[in-house]
């Protein structure tokens, strides 16, 4: 029995051999391609517009004074005449005008020359119309300088003095 059993399986070993092993034909379609399409050209297009650059930190120029001085130079106001309808364009914008000084003087002279100077550029915005509500003020006189250890060096100096601008909101 256990004879025909192996004769039984060995047969049947063959067989799925057998069948596993025939050949698929292929077949191989012989029909042409379709001939390419040729599209008519696109229509002309206006050229899509630059985008808008953002003139803000060229307008928002700081502006600086003499030593010692808290009046506004004439190319202070000319920057101020830049700064001025550029807000009233942006009439939702807050900013704050940030009074600076240089490393002579002493701390509370320095905070209050940098207030001083906030002020003159603010009170020069108001005159313009941009209302005061919209700009704030402060001092960090002598805190924050742009170049620092000037020594002797006044070019260095008067770079310190200075106001700069911090958009608040848009």
């Amino acid at each position: 029995m256990k004879r025909r059993m192996l004769i039984v399986a060995g047969a049947c070993c063959c067989c799925v051999l057998a069948i596993g092993c025939t050949k698929k034909t292929t077949k191989v379609d012989t029909t042409p391609a379709p001939a390419p399409r040729v599209s008519e050209p696109a229509p002309e297009r206006e050229p899509a517009p630059e985008p808008e650059i953002d003139r803000t930190s060229e307008i928002l120029a700081p502006i600086y004074f003499d030593y010692d001085k808290y009046n506004l130079r004439p190319d202070a106001i000319a920057t101020l005449e830049k700064i001025a309808p550029y807000l009233r364009e942006n009439s939702t914008m807050r900013i704050k005008i940030e009074g600076h000084a240089d490393e002579r003087g002493t701390d509370e002279y320095n905070i209050g020359l940098g207030e001083n100077r906030a002020k003159s550029a603010r009170k020069y915005l108001e005159k313009y119309g941009i209302a005061s509500k919209r700009l704030e003020i402060v001092s960090y006189g002598r805190s924050r300088p742009v170049n620092p250890n000037c020594g002797e060096d006044e070019s260095c100096h008067q770079q310190n003095r200075r106001v700069e601008w911090v958009i608040l909101s848009r």
